[in-house]
């Protein structure tokens, strides 16, 4: 048995039903489990850590990630295509006309540097949501040889989203294929599941709600609880896939799940943005927050991805007043949870009027316990005897810092993710004092930037379109006339 020590900072301890902060506090960890936290300790230690100036936080749970968007998210927002209503993934993510496919990143390095990116932002939890079927093995292994504790699994689903030649979206529908791809996602699950000492766990991950049949769903219910795994849907994420199920049953998408019975605690909705109420949608016949607060279903909000839109949770505050559980995710790139938590914070201001809402501790709260308690995790999430021995350690001294009064307030309002100088997951740390501890890091990312100039160079688009049409680039590049030193 090892002893480490962390002491002489901000500590973010755990009451027994929330969090607090313990002033030149000291954690303990034995192994991978917590074994004390507060002031005195007095047992054996084998390694001490000094965090004086430091803020001694649990590790933060990433609850919606796509690992391989790293290339692909620079055509997040495509300038040939305004006319989706928050649907902007299709603008890579469905099929050309006479093509299998979705034009794909490198699976292996752009898989990896999602995770590891995620890591870096915070996470020590990762939720990797529709983990590429092609090779989810392989991506299962290079997870748990990475260190980050995970949840993975294969997406699958009824349809798929494809073009015409005029551009217009088509669903190609293929009932068995979806089911195919469920028990192709619950054999992943059954060799996965707990793997690397319980770091790596499987999910069900069906596509969209839009994208997936009744019985699919229904089907994935039966087999989530049959092997008491958890579930991950995108629902309520677009207006187009709001109306088209309106339109379809006569239901909202919250309303629609919840009458085929699959709602409930171990169900997590990516985005679920568009409730009835929401501005854009202007429904005013189902109280779809009272639904969901109802089920126990958690939300997995992703503030950034939305704001690129110009769209807005309504609001972070008021779900949680209905009784929502609110996680945090980023879904594409930067993966940063404390940009996540400032955003969240931002927006539900604007969306309620009130800078007396997005109040630091909730989206706190929401980094760290929402994100466990949407996993059905009482061993995650927090800094306290038993849990798991998953830490960060925050450089509070810093000159965008300041003076600090109040450690999470000025983590959401002034820090980021590069604050964060060691990562420790199930008792090892993977970043110590800014540095990765198992692998060459710039030689990782030197690497990543090439695999995205090669997907950049290959991407076709529907209309003809180039990648700087898609793109365009801030400002005017020139190249060198001698070329590369």
């Amino acid at each position: 048995m090892t002893v480490t020590l962390v002491e002489g900072g901000w500590v973010v301890g755990f009451d027994g039903s929330g969090h607090e902060l313990l002033l030149d506090g000291m954690v303990a960890y034995e192994d991978d489990r917590i074994a004390y936290v507060g002031h005195d300790y007095a047992g054996p230690v084998d390694r001490r850590l000094d965090a004086r100036g430091r803020l001694i936080a649990p590790g933060f749970i990433n609850t919606h990630i796509h690992a391989r968007s790293n290339a692909p998210h620079a055509l997040f927002l495509d300038r040939t295509k305004t006319d989706y209503f928050g649907q902007n993934f299709l603008s890579y993510a469905a099929s050309l006309p006479s093509t299998s496919g979705a034009y794909a990143s490198e699976v292996g390095i752009d898989g990896k540097y999602g995770m590891w990116a995620a890591l870096r932002g915070g996470a020590t939890t990762v939720l990797d949501v529709g983990t590429w079927p092609r090779d989810a093995d392989g991506f299962a292994e290079m997870v748990g040889e990475l260190g980050v504790r995970a949840y993975v699994g294969p997406g699958y689903r009824s349809s798929a989203y494809v073009f015409d030649g005029r551009g217009r979206i088509h669903q190609d529908v293929d009932e068995a294929e979806g089911m195919r791809g469920l028990a192709q996602a619950v054999s992943f699950l059954e060799r996965w599941d707990g793997a690397y000492d319980g770091r790596v766990r499987g999910m069900l991950n069906p596509g969209q709600l839009d994208t997936c049949s009744d019985a699919l769903l229904t089907a994935t219910t039966a087999a989530a609880r049959d092997h008491r795994a958890i579930i991950q849907l995108h629902a309520a994420m677009n207006l187009v896939e709001f109306h088209s199920v309106l339109r379809e049953h006569g239901e909202t998408p919250i309303e629609h799940l919840d009458r085929i019975g699959f709602l409930g605690p171990e169900v997590i909705l990516g985005h679920c943005l568009f409730h009835a109420h929401h501005s854009w949608a202007k429904y005013p016949y189902i109280d779809d927050l009272e639904v969901l607060a109802a089920s126990g279903t958690s939300v997995a909000h992703s503030p950034n991805k939305y704001l690129k839109l110009g769209i807005l949770l309504e609001s972070f505050d008021e779900y949680r007043r209905r009784g929502v559980n609110i996680a945090l995710g980023t879904d594409t790139v930067p993966e940063d949870l404390v940009l996540e938590m400032r955003l969240a914070s931002l927006g539900s201001r604007i969306a309620e009027g009130s800078f007396l809402a997005g109040s630091a501790r909730d989206m706190f709260d929401a980094a760290t316990l929402g994100g466990a308690r949407a996993l059905g995790r009482d061993d995650l999430g927090r800094l306290a005897p038993g849990a798991k021995a998953d830490l960060l350690v925050i450089d509070l001294r810093q000159a965008h810092f300041g003076a600090v009064r109040d450690p999470i307030a000025s983590l959401v309002e002034c820090g980021s993710s590069q604050d964060i100088i060691t990562i420790i997951v199930d008792g090892q740390t993977l970043v110590e004092n800014g540095a990765a501890v198992r692998f060459d890091e710039g030689t990782f990312l030197a690497g990543v930037q090439d695999a995205g100039e090669r997907y950049w160079s290959s991407v076709k688009h529907l209309r003809g379109a180039t990648v700087d049409e898609i793109a365009p680039i801030s400002y005017p590049v020139r190249a060198s006339s001698t070329g590369p030193a």
